[in-house]
This record gives structure tokens, sequence and C-alpha cells, in this order.
């Protein structure tokens, strides 16, 4: 499989941005997280007019995402200016890194088994590429056109800006542009004023990659896809005894991918859950405010693998229960920096220091958040997923991802843990039993 450059640019805003907007401060919740970039990638099929020459649809849907991609950046101004330190956005319409490019491959026969590095190749940077130190591009876009005129697209969000439900809105924004959707989304850039920044704190962020040691491990990649079927017999194998409720499909995925990860590491364990605060402040905000709005829940676990999977959620809803209106309220209050700081402090021990007898995952929901619901006026996406390398970018060792399948009531879990754990992993009957491992897109579509 090979893909070739067809252009690079940078898409400007369809008008300028008021000398008022020129400056996007960062909220403290920004500047606490590294800087970053995510790959996401969103695969079309190649639907066309009958009568219409494919050269023709390409042609028309090359020109439709750039033009649509400009107005959307007036709106979203940030997006077209670049990082600054660890302070602020400058808002000077310098515009959006953009890439176009050819494969020489038909979009169902990548689906039938799609292979990690080729899906890299799919971002405007490799994910494991030391050029991303040097990027202060808020949103960098890669438009891919398959053999077939199938096309995927992906965003490479920085972290700066941009939590999951950040990027579902501007895609979704972006998208009914494109098709000329009466129904437009404002967004908000309030959060700085809600979670104020430290203006001197730091002048610069972590680096995007981490430093490159001698035996720096190398990381693996997998994908574990829960069906409908596959969720409800874990709910209710996950329901406590004392209780009819069961949990959500999300906790289920999550208490059982860490039951799986404590039986491959073998000792005690340390799980973070980034917890949406939209819903959590008073009066709740929109959910097109944009921003790390979200801070980090955190469950710890001893070594012993034979614990019951209803513990491990019990943990879960505990830790993320304490991400309420109280949280949001004592971070805001007199002595909400040192809290968080502390809780930085705490994060970077657990993480960072080499003499940490524990491990640590990593699980981000993005479930629910309106992926599949990005059309460009051919259709929803038939597969959304996030393309990772094979060293530890985030710093964080080991991380996952869950967003629903393109039928809606399925999971898929994207896990990224060092080789000789992912080998663990991949034969863990318990997991195996409710999950298929890396299984085609077109199976759960």
């Amino acid at each position: 499989m090979d893909i070739e450059i067809i252009s690079k640019e940078e898409i400007k805003p369809a008008s300028p941005t008021p000398p008022e907007l020129r400056t996007l401060r960062f909220s403290i919740l920004d500047q606490l997280t590294r800087d970053s970039y995510t790959n996401i990638l969103f695969f079309f099929f190649p639907r066309k007019q009958q009568g219409t020459y494919l050269n023709d649809v390409i042609s028309q849907r090359s020109r439709c995402l750039k033009e649509s991609l400009s107005k959307t950046l007036v709106p979203f101004y940030p997006l077209a200016g670049k990082i600054k330190n660890n302070l602020h956005i400058e808002c000077n319409d310098d515009g959006v890194y953009y890439v176009e490019t050819q494969t020489n491959i038909g979009l169902l026969d990548f689906l039938r088994k799609p292979e990690n590095e080729f899906m890299n190749q799919l971002c405007p940077f490799h994910p494991d590429s030391k050029e991303l130190l040097s990027k202060s591009y808020p949103i960098m876009v890669q438009v891919n056109i398959f053999y077939c005129g199938g096309i995927a697209i992906c965003l490479s969000a920085s972290h700066k800006i941009f939590d999951g439900l950040s990027v579902s809105t501007f895609m979704q924004s972006w998208a009914a542009t494109a098709r000329e959707s009466t129904v437009q989304i404002n967004p908000s850039f309030i959060s700085s004023s809600l979670f104020p920044p430290i203006l001197d704190m730091y002048q610069d962020s972590p680096p995007v990659v981490s430093k490159p040691q001698k035996n720096e491990p190398k990381y693996a990649t997998s994908r574990f896809v829960f069906d409908s079927s596959a969720l409800a017999a874990l709910k209710s194998k996950a329901a406590t005894s004392t209780s009819s409720a069961k949990p959500s499909s999300a906790k289920a995925v999550m208490g059982l991918l860490w039951k799986s990860a404590i039986a491959a590491w073998k000792v005690r364990s340390v799980l973070f859950i980034p917890v949406n605060l939209r819903t959590k402040v008073s009066p709740p905000l929109s959910p097109h405010s944009l921003g790390n709005i979200v801070w980090l829940a955190r469950a710890k676990c001893c070594d012993n693998p034979k614990l019951e999977l209803e513990l491990l959620i019990n943990k879960i809803s505990n830790s993320i229960g304490t991400m309420n209106a109280d949280f949001v309220e004592s971070i805001n209050g007199e002595n909400g920096i040192q809290k968080l700081m502390g809780a930085l402090k705490d994060f970077h021990e657990v993480f960072y220091d080499p003499n940490s007898m524990a491990e640590c995952i990593y699980i981000s929901s993005i479930r629910k958040t309106g992926f599949y619901e990005a059309d460009f006026g051919w259709g929803k996406p038939i597969w959304t997923c996030i393309a990772r390398g094979n060293r530890d970018l985030h710093g964080l060792g080991n991380i996952a991802h869950l967003i629903e399948t393109k039928s809606g009531d399925g999971i898929e879990a994207l896990v990224t843990m060092k080789e000789e754990y992912m080998a663990t992993l991949e034969k863990n009957q318990e997991l195996l039993h409710y999950a298929s491992l890396n299984p085609s897109p077109l199976d759960s579509s």
C-alpha cells in the first residue's frame, strides 16, 4: 500500500478575525494538559450520483472540503492561529495545515484488515515523528483519497485546546457547513473565564514526544470490539449481588480492560479516567464549549489478578463520582490552584517516577460524542478510529480509548501497551469471551 502527497497548503478563515479576538487565553486545565496531538480518522464510502465520473466527484469533494473548512474557521477562529508557549493561542489567521493525498488501494480492501502502520500514514505527521515537537498548529488536517474514490479525513488535534467533545463539535460543524445545513453549531470559548490560567506558571509545555531512552520500550496497539449482546452479558455479570442496577456499558468495559491488564502486569495499578466537567458546572456548560474541560479521576488497585469485576467497576464508579459539582467549586475556590497542582504532582509521581512499582493505565471514553454524525454530504462515516504510533507519545505508558461502533450499540476499545503486556492481553480468555480481537470494521457497520 502506497500513499502519495498531492498537495500541502494552509487553509485560512473565509473572513478575518476581529482585532479584539486575536488572543485566546488557555484555562488552567489547558495549561496542565500535555501538548500532544491526537489523530482521529473518519472513513467515508465513495458514493456518487449515477452518470457522474469518479474524477469529477473526487475533485468536487476536495473543493467542498477546503471551502467549507475555510468557512468553519470563522466561528472557530482560534484553530487557524498558533499556540504560543503555554499561555494562549495567537488568533492570527495563519491557517490550518492541510494535506491531500492519494493511495493505490481501495477503501474496502483496506477496511477488511486495517494495518496500524498504514493508518499512521493517513495522518499529517506520523504519530511517532519528532517533527511534532516543533508544531504549533491547534489542528492539522489530512484528506486521503482512496483508489476507489473513498475518503479518509484525519483531524490531528492539539490537546492544548481539544478534548474529545471539542473534536466532535468541530467535525460536526465542518460537516454541517459542507452539506449546507441550516443548523449551525456555535462554539463557546469561555473555559479560561471559568478556570483562570496562571500567567507565570509555565512558559513552555511538556514535549509532545517523550525523550528517547537507551532502552525505550516498544508499544503495540490492538482493537477489542464488544457488540451489543456481549455488552449485555458483561453488564449482567458485573451487576453486584446487592443491587439490581447494572453498570453502564463504558464502565463495564473499563472494568474488564483494567482487570485484564492487572492480570498481565501482576503489580499494583492505578487507573486514570478523564471526566467531562461541562455538566458539573452550575449552570451546566454547552456541549459546544471548547477546551480541556475535563479532569482525571483516579482509582487504585492491588496486584491481585483474581479481583472480582464488580469490585473494580465499583472503584471506577466511586472515582468518577468524586468529579462532581463540589469538586468543580473547589478548584475554582481560594485553594483551587493548590488542589490542582497537588493532584498533578501525584499524577506525575505515579506516571514518571522510575522507582514506582505501580503500572498505570489511562482509559478515556469518547462514546456518544457524535463522531459518527459527521456527514459532509455523502453519508456518515463507515468507520471512525484513532491512529497511534509505537512510542509512548503521551508519556502515559498504557492507554485505551473507547468509542461506539458504527451501529451505535457496541464499543470499540483501542488499547496501546508495551509489547509484552499486549501479547498477554490478546490471549486473555475472559476478555476474548466478550470482545473480538482486531475484527474488520465492516463486521460492525
